[in-house]
């Protein structure tokens, strides 16, 4: 026998994967029916589900009078919003009726035959465990009704818009490259952009007091990983390329050394050589387990170094860095007297049981933690991102300079992100659960085909050894994927032998892509 606590933990599961996936579809795709055989909507299934626990348990356990339509729950329709509220008052029902429930005593009433019930339920005992078995059963066909909704609607058709992702390949060939999803945005965002669209509100951007992303960005934190910035010492930009371009420029002189992980985002690369500084790479090594790199001689690596660039999580290979390395990386950052520029912009999409350790809180003092709601929040293209600049002579630096140099990031950049940060935590989780479901499906390919491959603590990218180039995958598999070699160009450090593979998509999509690359990914025999 199960206590009570076990079989609410059960039930609990199932309440939440179905609910993460309703809000993570939002209003339009969880009131639709996916071309599927006698399918429902996630809106009416989960509604079905609740009229079972409503009738099962408050009826025939608790004796609540219950009047119940069932076939008009299937075809329910209505906000996601209203209906996971009233997901929250069901469940606190249910927890209520199996605490009192006598297992072994009949049922209050005989089961309605209309209802479908199975045969043999004569105690209150067995009604939660029909309860049971409806939720865990519901919540498998709620998977796959996401799954087939999923590739019947991307976010919006491929190769349409603007965006570089789709929109700058031929005809015919798919896109696992650039770092930006195919799963749409969280439904508050939505409804946000749409209103300020209303209002044609395209002014100058105003608010009155403190800019609101300031203060929602050290509550997101604070809520998030534990650390609160102080708003007062944060700054919006447009990206963070733009950041690191300041900070570079504010920060070091033409010639000094500025350390880096590689391989590292070709972008960051690029930018550090355009400004005639030095890299000084940090190469990361596979140890036959995971990425890391080689703390003891980091303190000599970065002598005559004037920055550490740390891209935590790390981009390309997924590692979130643990204590030992990030307190190595804040003793030579200590010992060389080093600004510290914490790029953590992948932190809201680490995978459990790793967590993410904001740099600030090793090395308070010399660190400029960069970040945006864009990576988590798929909204790239509107351009928002935030530094919590704590070294004081960078604060006066920035002070003194222009305010024009640093350009205004827009009303539907701050409106975007302030609906990220407030309002679509439910869906960042329904988010992440995807892309779980899709890093595993990535691992399980990669072992089946022989590929090379160490599943990434955080990201959606997948960093693959392969034995052909990303531009020659192009031409024979017609997938896009990011070449290897630009993720260590101006270094001594050698990745052409990797790409990397974005699976932020649909299941249909990434499972084409890893169909097309199969016969061409395939170790040598």
């Amino acid at each position: 026998m199960i206590t009570v606590d076990e079989y609410l933990l059960y039930t609990d599961r199932a309440f939440d994967g179905m609910t993460r996936i309703v809000g993570e579809l939002g209003d339009d795709l969880a009131n639709r029916r996916p071309a599927l055989p006698g399918a429902n909507t996630p809106y009416g299934l989960l509604t079905h589900c609740l009229g079972v626990v409503e009738y099962w348990a408050g009826s025939l356990v608790a004796g609540r009078p219950i009047e119940r339509d069932r076939d008009r729950e299937f075809t329910s329709r209505g906000p996601v919003a209203g209906l996971l509220a009233r997901v929250a008052e069901v469940r606190a029902h249910l927890a209520a009726d199996a605490r009192g429930a006598t297992p072994g005593d009949p049922p209050r009433g005989t089961p309605d035959p209309r209802f479908l019930g199975p045969d043999g339920i004569d105690t209150q005992g067995a009604v939660l465990q029909h309860v049971y078995e409806e939720l865990c059963q519901h919540h498998g066909q709620m998977e796959v009704l996401r799954d087939a909704l999923l590739a019947e609607h991307p976010a919006r058709p491929l190769g349409e818009g603007h965006g570089v992702k789709w929109g700058s390949l031929p005809a015919g060939t798919l896109g696992a490259w650039v770092a930006d999803m195919d799963l749409g945005i969280a439904p508050p965002i939505k409804r946000r952009l749409l209103e300020t669209v209303q209002r044609e509100d395209f002014g100058y951007p105003f608010w009155t007091g403190a800019d609101p992303v300031l203060r929602e960005f050290s509550a997101w934190t604070g809520s998030q990983h534990g650390w609160e910035p102080d708003p007062g010492r944060s700054r919006v930009f447009t990206d963070l390329l733009q950041i690191l371009q300041v900070v570079v420029e504010h920060t070091t002189a033409p010639g000094d050394g500025v350390a880096i992980h590689v391989p590292a985002y070709p972008p960051f690369l690029a930018s550090i050589a355009r400004a005639g500084r030095r890299i000084v790479p940090i190469p990361m090594v596979h140890n036959g387990q995971r990425w890391t790199f080689d703390t003891d001689g980091l303190a000599s690596r970065l002598a005559g170094c004037r920055l550490l660039v740390l891209v935590n999580p790390h981009n390309p290979t997924g590692r979130v860095f643990d204590a030992a390395e990030l307190d190595a990386l804040a003793a030579a950052a200590d010992r060389h007297d080093l600004v510290v520029l914490s790029d953590e912009i992948h932190a809201d999409l680490t995978y459990a049981p790793h967590r993410h350790v904001p740099f600030a809180t090793l090395a308070p003092a010399r660190t400029v933690t960069a970040t945006s709601a864009t990576k988590a929040f798929n909204i790239a293209g509107l351009r928002l991102a935030v530094a919590h600049v704590a070294p004081p002579a960078l604060r006066a630096s920035l002070d003194a300079a222009p305010l024009d140099v640093f350009g205004t990031p827009s009303i539907l950049s701050r409106v975007a992100t302030l609906a990220a940060w407030q309002e679509s935590s439910a869906w960042l989780d329904g988010m992440r659960s995807t892309l779980a479901t899709n890093r595993a499906t990535v691992t399980s390919w990669a072992a089946t085909v022989g590929v090379p491959f160490t599943p990434p603590e955080a990201t959606y990218l997948a960093w693959l050894r392969s034995p052909h180039p990303a531009a020659a995958l192009e031409r024979t598999a017609l997938v896009k994927l990011s070449e290897g070699a630009e993720f260590s160009a101006g270094t001594d450090v050698d990745t052409a032998s990797f790409v990397r593979l974005n699976f932020a998509t649909t299941p249909k999509i990434l499972h084409d892509v890893l169909t097309r690359l199969t016969p061409w990914m395939a170790p040598p025999r």
